[in-house]
């Protein structure tokens, strides 16, 4: 009778194990792009299409930890115990010894620039007890976020047949992360972490070869394949895009180029024409006509006399024009206040060999909130009228 039970048991195990198979096709393309600020989905193929997440589960992991922080639960500084649980997942890690701790800040990078998996065991543990009780969390939140086809099982994206997710879930997930939490989303976008003198270097090589991407995550395993789920902006419009199941990184980096490149080249819904401006160290002149720099940024205000539309903020000079481009359009992306505005870069001055960073085409309101909140994080915010009249600075 106990050898019926165990060839039954053998039997329904490996039904299970087919019907899985069945559900997640391993290393099949599927891949959205999304709007960012309207939420329209600009393309879209087998987005709803159930794939394994590997490390883009760490952006929830992120997304807990991100409101812990927000809700005083823990600090940038708060040391993390190390389990040896946490110490022994597999890599990619960072090494951590059993009894020792870890920050919170460095946790955050860790998570995001190496995908350290034994550091998303410890978050997991140190906030909820235990990663079995981090993942329901994880799963919870999901829920409440829209993400209807997401199941978490574990905090880093180690292989699990349970962990399972689709393209236009993890982007939704994405754009949660920006617009929910906008002063901790410059931690996806850095390009390397330094970690007791060793550099490690963010696997997303496209932040360093793709105009305007800013952010967000790498991921893989054998059984997923390789996926991204990435951010740009260009002209002060962002957008948010996933590809999953890449049979090799330069073929998910491809991807995630052209669907990027043909979504920037879609007209905005409901956008209005736009005049080229001159930026410059002092006020925004009265705009000529359109005219593209070799960048490709654009010195844009809205075509409107009205009031509301008639203020700018400066945002500091950089001796680089590109490293002013991306400043004006990272802060363009991440700071919700500037979100209704456009970058403007050009000459600090007449005399000037520096570039000034702006944004431009924002309401009074808007333009003080955006330097309130950027002179909190400590960056240079200075407001400016269009009719030269300077209301306020850092």
């Amino acid at each position: 009778m106990k050898r019926v039970v165990r060839r039954s048991s053998v039997v329904v195990a490996m039904a299970a194990g087919a019907l899985l198979s069945v559900g997640v096709r391993a290393q099949t393309l599927s891949s959205i792009v999304i709007d960012h600020a309207t939420g329209a989905v600009l393309f879209e193929d087998k987005a709803d299409q159930p794939a394994y997440p590997a490390s883009l589960t760490k952006m929830m992991t992120l997304y807990l930890t991100f409101e812990a922080l927000r809700a005083g639960r823990i600090a940038l500084n708060t040391p993390l115990f190390v389990s040896s649980e946490a110490a022994a997942q597999p890599p990619s890690k960072l090494g951590l010894k059993p009894g020792s701790t870890i920050k919170v800040d460095d946790a955050i990078r860790a998570l995001t620039v190496k995908s350290a998996n034994d550091v998303a065991r410890v978050v997991a543990e140190n906030l909820a007890g235990s990663e079995p009780r981090f993942a329901q969390l994880m799963t919870y939140r999901a829920r409440e976020l829209g993400m209807t086809r997401t199941r978490f099982v574990n905090a880093s994206g180690l292989p699990d047949e349970e962990q399972r997710s689709t393209a236009r879930d993890m982007a939704t997930l994405a754009r949660r992360l920006i617009s929910d939490f906008p002063e901790y989303y410059h931690y996806f976008g850095l390009p390397y972490f330094v970690w007791r003198g060793r550099t490690l270097h963010n696997h997303n090589r496209l932040l360093a070869t793709y105009d305007g991407m800013d952010g967000l995550k790498t991921g893989y395993t054998r059984a997923s394949g390789y996926n991204l789920a990435a951010s740009a902006v260009r002209n002060g419009r962002r957008l948010v895009a996933v590809v999953l199941g890449g049979a090799t990184s330069a073929e998910r980096n491809r991807e995630m180029v052209r669907l990027l490149d043909e979504g920037f080249a879609t007209k905005p819904a409901g956008s209005e024409p736009l005049l080229a401006a001159a930026a410059s160290g002092g006020a925004v002149k009265s705009p000529p006509s359109a005219q593209d720099s070799r960048d490709g940024s654009r010195a844009v205000v809205r075509a409107s006399r009205a009031d509301e539309e008639r203020f700018a903020v400066a945002l500091g000079t950089f001796r680089d024009r590109h490293k002013a481009v991306a400043h004006s359009r990272r802060l363009a992306g991440q700071v919700p206040a500037l979100r209704k505005g456009e970058p403007a870069v050009g000459p600090a001055g007449s005399r000037s060999r520096r570039f000034a960073a702006q944004i431009v085409g924002l309401s009074r309101a808007d333009a003080l909130a955006a330097c309130s909140f950027l002179r909190k994080n400590k960056l240079p915010c200075r407001v400016i009228q269009i009719d030269d009249r300077s209301i306020g600075s850092d």
